[in-house]
């Protein structure tokens, strides 16, 4: 019997943030902040959280840095909620380092990107490593700014050779039917998260998606996650509307979310700086006047529903 026969997990349903990486004035990596982030998602009832990915300004940290923070935030944490370890990589070597140490450190779950230029039995073997070295669970990042992304075929062969393959993370254009797709490809059993996407989560929970890993605003997309399952679907739109706006700005491009969320956070206060590294750079007078209004926005829907 293949991996068909698995069951998705019974958690991990709901908002899974990607947290930014904080950094000091001299841009070290900021342990202190990075806390403060990990107990607010708990407190904001998030269903689990990612750390060290794309929003955790994933390529410019060195790799010694990246097993401090998988270290540091595993043990905070302190299994109070599912913690993902990203282990992408330029190259596979990093990729079982990274893995090796977040099953080390204890973690529940790796997340991968897959690699440039690899399909069929190639991909098999190299997601075959990662988990081999990692914790029980996996989840792929199917990650495209261009394009569909992963070929269904090679979801669904890795879906049937990997035991630990137990989630997808899609972000690619037309995120929607793809969704649907590998939902029905794999009888539901293939945990599904969107991401970048978020802009589609209420058509995506139409669909089924398990969980939205945003990576800022999570007091609000829970408030509108629990009104889609409380069936109270006019209310979940109506809130999720108040956002549009915001999100339409920050989704011009990754590196415009990145400096927002991290300018959110500090009025937050939980984070000491919204320093970012190169190649992301500040705003420009414009984007600086756009992201304080949007800003004061987010404060004042979260406080309407604290």
């Amino acid at each position: 019997m293949g991996n068909k026969s698995k069951r998705i997990i019974s958690g991990m349903r709901g908002i899974i943030p990607s947290l930014h990486t904080p950094f000091c004035r001299d841009n070290k990596v900021d342990i202190l902040s990075l806390q403060k982030l990990i107990d607010h998602t708990i407190l904001s009832g998030c269903a689990g959280m990612l750390v060290g990915a794309v929003a955790g300004e994933n390529a410019s940290l060195s790799l010694d840095e990246k097993e401090i923070i998988i270290n540091a935030c595993v043990q905070h944490n302190n299994n109070r909620l599912p913690l993902i370890v990203s282990c992408s990589a330029n190259n596979q070597y990093d990729r079982i380092t990274l893995s090796r140490a977040a099953k080390v450190a204890g973690a529940d779950w790796i997340l991968c990107q897959t690699p440039n230029n690899l399909n069929g039995n190639e991909l098999t073997e190299c997601f075959n490593e990662i988990a081999d070295a990692g914790p029980s669970n996996l989840m792929i990042q199917d990650l495209s700014w261009t394009d569909n992304g992963m070929n269904d075929e090679d979801i669904l062969l890795l879906f049937e050779n990997i035991k630990k393959f137990k989630g997808l993370k899609i972000e690619v254009l037309n995120s929607g039917p793809k969704y649907s797709r590998i939902l029905k490809a794999t009888d539901h059993k293939l945990h599904l998260s969107g991401g970048w996407a978020i802009m589609g989560m209420i058509e995506a929970l139409n669909r089924g998606v398990h969980a939205f890993i945003p990576s800022t605003m999570e007091v609000i997309y829970n408030q509108i996650y629990n009104l889609f399952i409380e069936k109270k679907i006019n209310k979940a739109r109506d809130l999720f509307s108040k956002i549009l706006p915001i999100v339409s700005f920050t989704h011009q491009h990754i590196d415009i979310a990145i400096k927002f969320s991290k300018m959110l956070r500090v009025k937050e206060e939980i984070f000491i700086t919204d320093l970012c590294r190169s190649p992301i750079s500040g705003f420009d007078i414009y984007q600086l006047e756009e992201a304080d209004i949007h800003i004061e926005k987010v404060i004042s829907l979260q406080n309407n529903i604290n």
